[in-house]
């Protein structure tokens, strides 16, 4: 009972150091905000966010020039600007410092201290895991996206439209994240970047997307070469589309063993935790001597299943 009041009390005072920290940053933040106010009232609606860059590393000019001597730190914020997360990395870095430290002291609260060792790793990487998979999902929706988006520039090519007025039509009739991506290489374009340029940054603010990739390839080629963009567009959104409907073909023929995999995947563990409730003292055979080594062996083979059966059902894009 002491543990768990003890874990009661260290998750509040967690959560009121973030409500401390969240509340400087707005104040840090309100000049900001006000200069934004101001360029909307004398711009256009859309003039504020244009010009003041969006700052991911940290709000506070001190932390900001510290986190910037370091590399990681930069990587960080390249993930979560392509994640398009509005979390700085400061904020991150906070959070997973402060989950490391939860599951410190909550393994030690619970006088469990070896499960710090899998606890603090495994909180620590949690913000990370999120905004790999934010932006994961963030690709494969703008690549979802890109066949409309292709035919909708080759109807503004063949209307007599230049192609960075076809980027600006897309910015303004598609969904995010497709049409904020191409609303950027607009403006970068706008500002003297070269579209080549502009279309090569968005590659990189969404890796992992080969059909982005395939674009600005034809881009580049049909402005060394020339051709017709229009026909290269349409055959570039055909094909996107006929491999979808191939790739959703086959996750619907192995849909059975994903989901034989999270079965047998979940079994152990399901089985494992009903055990310790109805029975605990079963399971402390396992706790010493021989019973360890089997229990390391059970791990390891349980760990080989999972990927051996993700590996075979896996459908890439």
């Amino acid at each position: 009972m002491t543990g768990l009041l003890f874990l009661v009390l260290l998750l509040a005072t967690v959560t009121a150091a973030e409500a401390v920290y969240y509340f400087v940053r707005y104040l840090g933040e309100r000049p900001a905000e006000e200069l934004r106010r101001r360029l909307q009232t004398v711009g256009t609606p859309n003039a504020g966010p244009q010009i003041l860059r969006r700052r991911r590393l940290a709000s506070a000019d001190w932390l900001n020039d510290l986190l910037a001597g370091f590399d990681c730190a930069e990587r960080l914020e390249r993930l979560l600007d392509q994640s398009d997360s509005e979390t700085s990395v400061a904020a991150t870095l906070f959070r997973m410092i402060s989950l490391g430290l939860l599951g410190i002291l909550g393994a030690v609260a619970l006088r469990r201290p070896f499960a710090a060792m899998i606890f603090a790793p495994a909180l620590v990487a949690l913000p990370l895991t999120m905004a790999l998979h934010a932006r994961a999902a963030r690709t494969k929706s703008l690549t979802e996206q890109l066949p409309d988006a292709l035919e909708m520039m080759a109807r503004a090519v063949k209307a007599g439209h230049a192609l960075p007025a076809s980027f600006k039509f897309v910015a303004q009739e598609c969904s995010p994240p497709i049409a904020s991506e191409f609303a950027k290489a607009y403006e970068q374009q706008n500002l003297g970047l070269s579209l080549e340029a502009a279309v090569h940054s968005m590659t990189e603010r969404v890796p992992g997307s080969p059909d982005l990739n395939l674009l600005a390839v034809a881009i580049r080629i049909q402005s060394e070469t020339g051709g017709n963009l229009v026909e290269v567009l349409e055959r570039i959104a055909d094909t996107m589309r006929d491999r979808f409907k191939f790739y959703s073909k086959l996750r619907a023929l192995t849909a059975e063993g994903r989901i034989s995999g999270i079965i047998l995947g979940a079994l152990p563990v399901v089985v494992a935790l009903l055990i310790s409730i109805t029975n605990p003292a079963y399971l402390t055979e396992l706790s010493h001597g021989t019973g360890r080594a089997i229990l390391v062996c059970a791990v390891v083979l349980w760990v080989v299943g999972i990927l051996w059966i993700r590996q075979l059902t896996k459908v890439a894009y």
